[in-house]
């Protein structure tokens, strides 16, 4: 056994003792002697125990013993802040944030991952306080250098960091206005200010060419891959060696069956190709083949250890930040029509009505028949005739049954609780020198529902056998919402007055289908999937299998995308392992339940960036858009009530504010339980859900934020836009 593996079993030892022990904590020694450990594996034993301590694995009572943070009231997560100085925290494997207040941050910022102890709640709401950092999310940080006086600061982008940071007068590369990369010398203590100093200028803020490097710097986007990486790489065999691997590796030989690749138009790497065969009786057999990403990229080498560390790639408007190589994720692992490529192939078999009747897992080897797109498919399921699906024969007609095949899956899974929650998205369209130059609200076609379908059947096919044969997995899990979040669902959705169902006494989970159904086809059924979104918790990854509550699915991972998704690829390489005929040894099951939890928060935590840094890309693009559009008018819908105005999303996805000092005819009231804004005199509302035309007034294209008014109705005549 290796020494990593050695440390793997240990940890899982002592998490197994402190999990099972009586006593909540336990001492060294207890801990040694029920290891039966002695002389030098003690010290090991020790040292081990100070390193899971600082990774927030474990806890320390005053007497020096350990225990495990969830039986003594104490949670580790990551810090998500707000500017107005209160905090939440994002507990480790858990859904529901918990409050921390100003006072009980403790020097703590938002984006550290701390420790906390549990306290007194406010009603349902849990309250922790912050007793330990366990890492700073930040070493360094993107803001605008200003100056008062002699004394120089920066202030953070990220208005979620609510303090101002000291920098050296005189010292600094930059100037007054400027957009800089600040690094962190040290953190706030008590009364003493944070200090940081200058190590990188932007250029002037407000300007493009500023807003576009911050938001690479304040995310901390990965770009070049490291020299060990590309020299990785470089040594890897080409294409040539494919064919080799069927004898090799024993691995089956498709080459010869019929497969398509459905993507967008610009898609470059292709993760996943299907194929579907139709028997006499009408049953099916889908073929979903997945591009063997583990075939190159190797467990603890340079490729995957980068590959950890970005966990996903990043799509922004006009650039993906990928997660491996183009190399590899646009050439070799990349299904190709017409070239030999590494797959690991599930094959389904569904009788009529869409039940599966037995499933196969294999490593493979294929060659993609044809690339489609989805605007040309979505074109053929709908009637038009394609001279390139005309050059296959078997291309139409095995089409034609996988569009029948997706619609029965699809009406399968609505049945049996899966919310149908998909939101229009914004495509935005770019000129030659990546301009925006169009923004349509992008609708889910056919084509991209089939795919889909296939998609999410094979995810959940590889969940259930990896759970049903004990085999450890990454899962990709979506808790239940809390009560507390169904009974504020209830109650807005009440005041608006948008459902009959919201009159029983109680809004339960299983209820949130009907909600969608009842709402289907109605003015309202764009707000109700909102507000719905809105209140379910975010999804994420998991050593554990606890269901998927959005797609009602009892087992589900993602194993679809290795490409751009790293949980996919430790799935494959897993998989893979117990496909071979060895199994699991009874090191690796250990290595892997030791390991899979830290591979889970890393994909959660790298998601959640990458998410974020793609809506705000989005938002300055839609800004950039719109600021030529000063003075026009469209109709909109407000989407969001504050007691500090309102927020209107137009038709093309773009969505701005209006101040409520702006609304003038009133002295508004923020009324939070009705989602309104009241005036006091005329008793004139604004709700959400309500729709209205708004004048654009100002665009901010430093930080993609618009501000609206109500149109002008004297003066002068406005442009009003259709849209």
């Amino acid at each position: 056994m290796t020494h990593q593996s050695s440390i793997y079993k240990l940890r899982a030892q002592i998490e197994e003792l402190l999990a099972e022990s009586r006593q909540r904590t336990l001492s060294v020694k207890q801990l040694a002697q029920a290891l039966g450990l002695q002389g030098q594996e003690s010290k090991i034993l020790a040292r081990e125990l100070e390193l899971m301590l600082e990774e927030g694995l474990l806890i320390k009572s005053v007497r020096g013993h350990f225990g495990l943070p969830r039986r003594s009231d104490c949670l580790t997560g990551v810090l998500q802040g707000n500017r107005r100085g209160f905090a939440f925290l994002r507990p480790d494997g858990e859904e529901e944030d918990i409050y921390i207040r100003s006072r009980s941050l403790n020097d703590a910022v938002h984006g550290d991952r701390v420790m906390i102890r549990l306290i007194s709640g406010i009603g349902r709401r849990r309250e922790g306080e912050v007793i330990g950092i366990l890492q700073r999310g930040y070493s360094r940080l993107v803001g605008t250098l200003k100056q008062q006086g002699k004394r120089c600061y920066v202030l953070p982008d990220d208005q979620r960091l609510f303090q101002e940071i000291e920098v050296s007068a005189g010292k600094n590369m930059a100037k007054p206005g400027d957009k800089v990369v600040l690094e962190i010398e040290t953190w706030a203590r008590g009364h003493k200010l944070s200090r940081g100093k200058v190590v990188e200028r932007l250029g002037q803020a407000g300007s493009t060419q500023a807003e576009q490097l911050s938001l690479h710097r304040k995310y901390d986007l990965p770009m070049d891959f490291p020299d060990d990486v590309l020299e990785e790489v470089k040594r890897m065999p080409g294409e040539e060696s494919i064919s080799m691997a069927v004898v090799e590796e024993t691995r089956r030989d498709l080459r010869a069956l019929p497969m398509v690749t459905i993507d967008g138009q610009s898609a470059r790497d292709f993760d996943d190709a299907v194929s579907l065969e139709t028997m006499t009786d009408g049953s099916f057999r889908l073929g979903v083949h997945i591009a063997d990403v583990s075939y190159y990229v190797r467990a603890g080498k340079p490729l995957d250890r980068e590959a950890f560390k970005r966990a996903t790639s990043t799509y922004l408007v006009n650039q993906v930040i990928h997660m491996l190589p183009p190399l590899l994720s646009e050439e070799l692992c990349s299904l190709k029509a017409g070239r030999d490529r590494m797959a690991l192939s599930v094959f389904i078999d569904l009788n009529r009505e869409g039940e599966v009747a037995g499933y196969s897992l294999t490593p493979s080897v294929i060659r993609v028949t044809e690339r489609l797109t989805y605007p040309q498919v979505e074109a053929f399921l709908e009637g038009s005739e394609d001279g390139k699906l005309l050059e296959h024969a078997f291309l139409g007609e095995t089409l034609q049954q996988m569009g029948r095949l997706a619609s029965v899956l699809r009406r399968r899974r609505l049945q049996r609780g899966s919310l149908d929650l998909d939101l229009p998205e914004a495509q935005i369209i770019l000129d030659d020198d990546g301009n925006p130059v169009q923004i349509i609200r992008h609708h889910t076609g056919r084509s991209e529902s089939l795919i889909e379908e296939f998609m999410i059947l094979a995810n959940e096919t590889v969940a259930g056998h990896m759970a049903r044969e004990k085999i450890p997995c990454l899962y990709r899990v979506h808790a239940v919402p809390t009560e507390e979040k169904l009974a504020a669902l209830k109650e807005t959705l009440s005041l608006l007055g948008l459902s009959d169902i919201t009159r029983k006494k109680e809004l339960k989970p299983s209820q949130l289908k009907l909600l969608l159904e009842s709402s289907k086809g109605k003015p309202a059924e764009r707000l109700i999937r909102f507000l719905m979104l809105r209140s379910l918790p975010q999804a994420r990854y998991s050593a554990e299998n606890e269901g998927h509550f959005g797609l009602a699915s009892l087992f589900y991972c993602h194993f679809t995308s290795p490409i751009r998704r790293y949980p996919d690829l430790v799935v494959h390489r897993i998989l893979k392992e117990t496909l071979s005929g060895n199994g699991l040894k009874a090191s690796r099951m250990a290595k892997y339940k030791s390991r899979l939890p830290v591979i889970a928060q890393q994909a959660s935590e790298r998601e959640r960036a990458a998410m974020e840094v793609e809506r705000a890309d989005e938002e300055l693009m839609k800004a950039r858009y719109m600021a030529d559009k000063i003075g026009e008018i469209y109709p909109g819908l407000i989407s969001g009530v504050a007691n500090f105005g309102l927020f209107v999303e137009l038709e093309n996805t773009v969505e701005g504010m209006i101040p409520i000092a702006d609304l003038g005819d009133d002295y508004y009231v923020y009324q939070e339980k009705q989602a309104a804004l009241v005036g006091e005199r005329s008793r004139k509302s604004y709700r959400l859900g309500d729709r209205m035309e708004i004048e654009v007034v100002r665009v901010n294209t430093a930080d993609g934020k618009l501000t609206f008014a109500l149109p002008a109705t004297q003066g002068r005549t406005k442009k009003r836009i259709k849209v």
